[in-house]
């Protein structure tokens, strides 16, 4: 199943997001067991689209595109910002880096999910996620 939604670069609207997987989650029959490691994921990806990629401005959206069965389920976000340089981010876990307060969102999404790619230099993450 496909499934779209568009909100505004405002972080008050991740809460709207979390509403929406809750959705796809019910209305496909998906094991719950996998919602919370999703959840957090997928907030992370939406929290940089919206600070690092459209840099806060409500005239900018980000869009989610989600495509789940009952074996996985992936998520496509989309910011309207410049992209950045995926090789210029910091490894968080290098000890020079373990203080940084920022830098650490990238990693924990890859943590959490089966994969993780950017595209159109940085602007589009897409992120797959095993509920098996």
């Amino acid at each position: 199943m496909e499934h779209f939604l568009v909100i505004p670069s405002q972080l008050s609207h991740i809460n709207r997001v979390r509403l929406f997987l809750d959705e796809i989650f019910t209305e496909s029959n998906l094991n719950r067991t996998y919602f919370n490691r999703i959840f957090l994921g997928v907030s992370e990806a939406l929290s940089n689209a919206i600070i690092h990629g459209n840099k806060f401005d409500v005239n900018k959206r980000v869009y989610i595109h989600v495509v789940s069965n009952e074996c996985q389920l992936s998520v496509e976000i989309v910011d309207e910002g410049k992209g950045f340089c995926i090789d210029c981010i910091k490894d968080p876990t290098n000890p020079t880096n373990l203080m940084n307060e920022k830098g650490r969102g990238i990693f924990f999404i890859r943590q959490l999910s089966d994969e993780m790619s950017y595209s159109d230099g940085g602007r589009k993450v897409w992120i797959k996620y095993s509920l098996t």
